[in-house]
């Protein structure tokens, strides 16, 4: 199988729904962190049959892309593969959106299980405040 052209960003905005995945499942999930602070930068997805997408939190939007691969030209920050200890590996994806959380937004991964994958700011109020990672279970 020939894989996919990438197609650049996908979703730039306080509020969409990436409807692409939904009763797919997840193969990989890697997390750019920055090092000292273990901040996820940005978030790469693998799902079955598809190429790599990734998204992030920035200026308090969501943005969501597809670029086929890791970008690991970052060389100041750590990659961690966190489909293990988040226990992603092959869970049925329901339902990605990315919502407005006061003055930034947060996406949010849900799988068929329920539970929940939400890159989110720490502080809400505070424009572009630091960004976390959280698995609701």
């Amino acid at each position: 199988m020939k894989p996919k052209e990438p197609r650049g960003p996908i979703f730039q905005d306080t509020n969409f729904v990436f409807k692409e995945f939904d009763g797919i499942k997840l193969e990989q999930l890697v997390v750019c962190e920055e090092p000292e602070t273990n901040e996820p930068i940005t978030i790469y997805l693998k799902v079955e049959n598809n190429n790599w997408h990734q998204y992030f939190l920035d200026a308090g939007l969501g943005f969501w892309q597809n670029w086929n691969e890791i970008d690991y030209d970052f060389d100041n920050y750590n990659y961690v593969d966190k489909t293990s200890s988040f226990g992603l590996f092959e869970k049925v994806i329901h339902k990605i959106w990315c919502e407005q959380d006061k003055n930034n937004s947060q996406i949010i991964i849900e799988f068929e299980s329920n539970d929940k994958l939400v890159l989110k700011t720490i502080n809400p109020e505070k424009f572009d405040s630091e960004c976390e990672l959280i698995r609701y279970i």
